[in-house]
């Protein structure tokens, strides 16, 4: 590439000229009386002669020598620049008299990636360097007391506490901390805020009702896998959260269920278990004979009418003072009421 001052040969040459003439002019023709020149004011001119030389040498050398500058911005500024891995400054920043050639350019600014380039800078010229920065990603620490605690961001499930969240970018977000037992704490998390990147919850025990029944009742509840009792099932003060329940009954299939329980509130639930039920009616002569069914006493007499007997076969005994006792095997099908009627012998 040629450079801006290549033609100044070409005016130490046109000074040379000029002071040849000058010597010239001064030195008087042949059919002049006057005196020649002395060796002394020749010497002198020669001295001013290379003196002009040196001056406009040292000049062109001046201006080949000229330095580069940099002019570097960022979006948005305040961001530290450095060049070759040396610090220089921060944006907006003019450096001059950068070395000419390839130079790297690294900007850094807290809450930005790191911006790098190449650029080239030019002799006697100014380069324009822009970087656009980009948005960090950040990471979202998360601890509670207890631990154990899940963690959700946006409606989201991340994990249990303690949790570290990566590749956030630095907006709001929704973050929410729950814990069986402990009422949930929900937060707004701003993390174009530094400060808040790491996130810290005291859970509180809370607690509600929990109400089961079924139909027929007597079919045992467990809860997340340790028995609770058996329907109706009544108990007024509960931890709060999420349960898995399941119901179990004798010839029934189990009934499972999630129930969500709330702090201050009645999570109230009613099954109707899958049974293969049938109905019985008994009847005597004369009347009122205690029932027993399978060995149970049911408090009822006859005549009565069974509704929910369990598919399958009954042992029915029969008793009623004065008369002998009696007792037989019934089938009992779903969906069906079998009929028995006895004539009960009067003892003599």
């Amino acid at each position: 590439m040629p450079e801006e001052h290549s033609g100044a040969p070409d005016r130490i040459d046109q000074l040379l000229g000029s002071l040849q003439e000058s010597r010239t002019s001064q030195v008087p023709s042949n059919n002049s009386a006057g005196p020649s020149p002395t060796p002394r004011r020749r010497g002198k001119l020669w001295i001013v002669l290379l003196l002009a030389a040196l001056v406009v040498a040292g000049g062109f050398l001046v201006l080949r020598g000229r330095k580069a500058s940099l002019n570097v911005r960022s979006f948005p500024s305040g961001a530290t620049v450095y060049i070759d891995s040396v610090e220089v400054g921060t944006t907006p920043l003019v450096v001059s008299g950068a070395a000419p050639g390839s130079h790297t350019i690294e900007i850094r600014m807290e809450g930005w990636e790191p911006w790098t380039g190449t650029v080239v800078a030019v002799r006697g010229s100014t380069t324009q360097v822009i970087a656009n920065m980009t948005h960090a990603a950040y990471s979202l620490v998360v601890t509670s007391t207890p631990a154990g605690a899940t963690v959700t961001i946006d409606g989201t499930v991340k994990g249990v506490t303690p949790l570290t969240v990566p590749g956030l970018k630095p907006r709001n977000y929704a973050l929410t901390v729950s814990l069986k037992g402990y009422a949930p704490v929900t937060r707004t998390v701003d993390l174009s805020d530094p400060t808040q990147t790491v996130q810290d919850f005291s859970l509180i025990q809370a607690y509600g009702k929990l109400d089961i029944s079924s139909t027929p009742t007597g079919a045992e509840v467990i809860i997340d896998g340790t028995s609770a009792g058996v329907t109706p099932l009544k108990l007024d003060r509960f931890p709060v959260g999420d349960y898995s329940l399941v119901l179990k009954f004798e010839g029934s299939k189990d009934v499972m269920d999630t129930i969500t329980v709330r702090e201050g509130a009645t999570c109230a639930k009613k099954y109707t278990l899958d049974l293969g039920l049938g109905g019985l009616t008994v009847v005597t002569d004369p009347p009122g004979a205690a029932i027993t069914i399978d060995g149970q006493p049911t408090g009822q007499v006859t005549p009565y009418t069974f509704t929910a007997l369990k598919e399958g076969t009954h042992e029915v005994y029969l008793e009623l003072p004065g008369h002998l006792p009696w007792s037989t095997d019934v089938t009992i099908l779903a969906a069906q009421t079998q009929q028995l009627s006895i004539a009960l012998t009067k003892l003599e």
